[in-house]
């Protein structure tokens, strides 16, 4: 089974890393090579967390290095409420039409509220202060995790 989720994850990972260089490579940016960064990022953690999660203590035991690389996954997650909140900064204000990412996150009749009662700034000090929130959590998690 170990070998199993090993050629699963070289697949998976070589499949994005490279389909992520060629996008770089046909447009250079920034946003080309932090993808390049992201998919590398990814690739790596999950690699770690399936070792991890293949030694015999596994998520449970007193050595639960499972936990450490799976809060490692997640904290790229946190950036999502942050891009959202440059988005309603960059258009000036919440607009549900031209905002549709967002309204998977958190209800768009809460944001457009915030709008009513404080102006753009509410729905952006909302969306930035859960990205925060979400990645200090994270961070305070990783605290407790084993990681040798």
């Amino acid at each position: 089974m170990k070998k199993t989720f090993f050629i699963l994850w070289a697949l998976l990972s070589s499949l994005c890393v490279v389909g992520a260089l060629i996008a770089c490579w046909l447009e250079p940016s920034w946003m080309g090579a932090g993808l390049v960064l992201l998919a590398g990022y990814y690739s790596l953690c999950f690699f770690q967390f399936i070792r991890a999660l293949c030694q015999p203590w596994g998520l449970l035991g007193p050595r639960r290095r499972a936990g450490y690389w799976f809060c490692l996954l997640l904290l790229p997650l946190a950036l999502l409420p942050l891009h959202a909140a440059f988005e309603i900064w960059q258009q000036g204000g919440y607009s549900a039409e031209r905002m549709g990412n967002v309204g998977i996150l958190i209800a768009t009749p809460l944001l457009a509220w915030l709008q009513d009662l404080m102006g753009y700034l509410g729905p952006m000090l909302l969306l930035a202060s859960l990205g925060l929130a979400f990645a200090v959590g994270l961070l305070r998690l990783l605290k407790t995790q084993v990681v040798r």
